[in-house]
């Protein structure tokens, strides 16, 4: 038996009460005179017996009738098939439903829809709610971090709760789900506690705080969170990992293309993963910008069970913010097909030109002119030329260039502009450096060493000597510098069909000792070197951008080269934009840095639309480095954000693409025996009551109730002590009558 309200216990104390009232109450008897004893003594002893006898049952009534008042605040219920002989009523009960609404549960079955079946047993398991009984609907993965779930007493409130759990895209959080339901039901009085999961037992859920599988022989670090009084019903919906008909996962994609220009194709990369055993043929995928298909691949085979990598691009239309999606055709399971990223296409780019001498200039700056005004479908530049002494205030205005071309030479830099360089690039910059005429090696290599460039060996080869030049020899085509560069690439890179190289008569030849080369020279020298600085970028030229060493500026191929080589620099740091490289996810909060932000105040909020159309504020926050980023906490729909500063939502701002977590497609299903072992390293029962319902079974509701046999005694016990109230009235009376003095003679 368990009491509900035990402290009222304490009052069986007042049950002393009426013991003691007789104790110290009883009469002592008066002497009477009479001058015959003989009949008087014997009606006395016959009175006197009565009287002790009604005293003795009115001790008991009272003694009982303070006991059945007490037990009944103290609400006592009684579990087993006696409780139910009482006829008293049935004991209170809180439920909590666990219902997985994660996107696995989209599938289908020969039932229906795995979310439907479990939501319909929901809905006929809340149908035993009675009077007093209470009911909390958790939904696995719309759990948010600050969420409260609270119990709901009308079962008409209890359905409608039901009715609104909707598919999300998140995996189920089984683990925040059990502790929910632990925290609802520790705050519970009533007799009969149930927890009821409704999933299809994906192996994948079962994960600990530590992201690890518990079993039973490991499960002592595992907190107990539901007492000996709670039962745990669970349901398994589906088949599995059995899926009728052909299912593709669509598991990643993201950008191979690195600069951004209008008009130009973009490259994506993807992996299409075949989550069944049978060969998939002639798989469908698009690609789509801004809602128009732009692309379409078909994959001939991939095997059951196997991942394929795919490419595939599409031509940017226009500049400005690109929100990709790529598709495949529908299969088994929709929420896998479909992946998403934000691409950013400028309409210009500015670049800084830092020279000594503003004429060296001139052969960059008309490249860069008649990109901006006779190539059609390029990236369009704005350049500056500035003295060489301004590189030491780069950090004041490294928002002003998206990228810089330096001329060093012939005197190294002075430490104050090589320093302001350096950290220009490292912060996540790109840059150009050429080496100029009359420079000497020793000298500058310093320079060179602090930027991770290979030294300069020697200078090699006489003025304008028509016999004796170098020309290009190896171009690495593979290297993302290239991509898009030319309308065909060579199968081997040695082969430069349709290149027209400078006739090189002066170089400075590059030591292999640094970087990455690009273009290698006929003497094996590099001509174009790559190198990493901190987060940036940095591009070495082993001549000048003048005709003081070769015929370089005259060349076919120094327009389209100078012209890659600005667009490369200046596409570093939008490349570096946490919206197109990192993956951001809806199963946690993350920050994501726009470069729009720039200049924002941490504590102001942005408007964020999600791809479902719903709006909410966004607070900006200042990261570690100093630079605004737009923490988002609830970003739970997959698809493309949208960011504006406005309240309307007129302009937009900024973008991001959010996916949902890759693994979620993987369909494996936990055994029963594991599934056990998980929930019952979480109840302090030494033998842990599990009871798996069946799906599609129509007595569910009975089986519930068969499970319970639990009753409350309060009533009989309120019954009881109005019985022995009557019955100590009427003795009562009986009592006070015979106690009226008996009229006798005169002596």
């Amino acid at each position: 038996m368990t009491f509900l309200n035990p402290f009222f216990l304490f009052g069986l104390a007042a049950a002393s009460l009426p013991v003691l009232f007789h104790l110290f109450a009883r009469r002592r008897s008066r002497r009477v005179e009479f001058s015959s004893l003989r009949f008087l003594q014997k009606l006395e002893k016959t009175s006197m017996r009565s009287v002790k006898i009604r005293q003795i049952l009115l001790l008991i009534v009272r003694t009982l009738l303070i006991a059945c008042l007490v037990l009944a605040f103290a609400r006592p219920a009684m579990k087993g098939y006696l409780g139910s002989f009482f006829g008293s009523s049935h004991a209170n009960t809180s439920m909590v439903f666990l219902i997985d609404n994660s996107a696995s549960m989209s599938r289908s079955d020969d039932r229906g829809e795995l979310l439907k079946q479990a939501k319909d047993a929901a809905s006929t398991i809340s149908g035993v709610l009675e009077d007093g009984d209470d009911a909390t609907i958790i939904p696995l993965a719309s759990i948010a971090p600050d969420a409260a779930y609270h119990p709901i007493h009308a079962k008409r409130d209890v359905l409608a709760a039901i009715n609104d759990v909707h598919i999300a895209d998140r995996p189920a959080l089984l683990a925040d789900g059990m502790r929910m339901a632990s925290s609802v039901l520790s705050g519970s009085h009533n007799v009969n506690k149930e927890v009821y999961l409704f999933s299809d037992d994906q192996a994948r859920n079962l994960r600990d705080e530590n992201a690890a599988p518990v079993s039973k022989s490991d499960s002592s670090h595992v907190n107990k969170l539901f007492d000996a009084s709670t039962k745990l019903f669970t349901m398994t919906l589906g088949n599995g990992e059995h899926i009728t008909g052909r299912n593709l996962s669509l598991d990643s994609l993201r950008p191979v293309t690195t600069i951004f220009e209008p008009g130009r194709p973009i490259q994506f990369e993807a992996w299409v993963r075949n989550t069944t055993t049978d060969v998939a043929q002639n798989v469908e995928l698009s690609l789509f910008y801004n809602g128009d298909r732009v692309a379409q691949k078909t994959i001939a085979s991939i095997a059951g069970n196997e991942s394929q990598h795919v490419t595939m691009d599409g031509p940017a239309r226009g500049a400005g913010m690109v929100q990709v999606r790529a598709e495949l055709e529908p299969d088994a399971l929709p929420f896998d097909n479909t992946r998403f990223a934000v691409l950013d296409v400028p309409l210009s780019r500015r670049i800084g030109i830092f020279t000594q001498n503003s004429s060296n200039a001139d052969f960059i700056k008309l490249a860069l002119f008649e990109t901006l005004s006779g190539t059609q479908g390029s990236l369009p530049f704005v350049s500056e030329v500035k003295p060489l002494e301004e590189l030491r205030s780069l950090s004041a205005s490294a928002g002003h260039y998206d990228g810089i071309m330096v001329e060093l030479g012939p005197q190294a830099l002075n430490e104050s502009d090589l320093a302001g360089l350096k950290g220009y690039i490292a912060s996540g910059h790109g840059a150009a450096i050429f080496l100029m005429p009359g420079l000497d090696p020793n000298t500058v290599n310093h320079d060179l060493v602090q930027l991770g460039l290979p030294d300069i060996i020697r200078k090699e080869g006489v003025p304008n000597d028509a016999t004796h030049y170098l020309s290009f020899a190896r171009l690495e085509f593979s290297h993302p510098f290239f991509s898009g560069m030319f309308e065909s690439i060579p199968n081997n890179s040695s082969q430069l069909q349709g290149i027209s190289s400078p006739k090189i008569f002066e170089s400075y030849d590059l030591a292999a000792n640094a970087g990455v080369p690009l273009i290698t020279l006929s003497n094996g020298s590099p001509f174009l070197v790559e190198s990493k600085v901190g987060k940036g970028d940095v591009l070495l030229y082993g001549i000048p951008p003048t005709m003081a060493f070769s015929d370089f500026p005259r060349k076919s191929i120094f327009l389209p080269l100078i012209r890659r080589t600005a667009a490369y620099a200046s596409s570093i740091q939008s490349s570096l934009d946490e919206s197109q490289t990192k993956n951001f996810v809806t199963t946690e909060p993350f920050d994501v840095e726009l470069p729009a932000l720039a200049g924002e105040q941490a504590g102001a909020t942005l408007l964020v639309k999600a791809p479902d159309g719903s709006s909410s504020r966004a607070p900006i926050a200042i990261a570690a480095d100093g630079k605004p980023e737009l923490r988002m906490d609830n970003a739970r729909v997959a698809g493309n954000y949208t960011v504006f500063r406005d309240a309307e939502a007129q302009v937009p701002f900024g973008a991001f693409a959010v996916n949902i977590q890759s693994d979620e497609s993987d369909l494996r299903a936990a055994s029963p025996i594991e599934m056990k072992q998980y929930l019952a390293a979480r109840m302090s029962n030494t033998k842990p009551l599990v009871i798996r319902l069946t799906a599609g079974d129509k007595q569910l509701a009975k089986t519930v109730e068969q499970s319970r046999y639990g009753v409350e005694l309060w009533q009989s016990f309120l019954w009881a002590a109005l019985i022995l109230a009557l019955i100590e009235l009427l003795i009562a009376r009986e009592a006070r009558s015979a106690q009226k003095p008996i009229a006798t003679p005169a002596v």
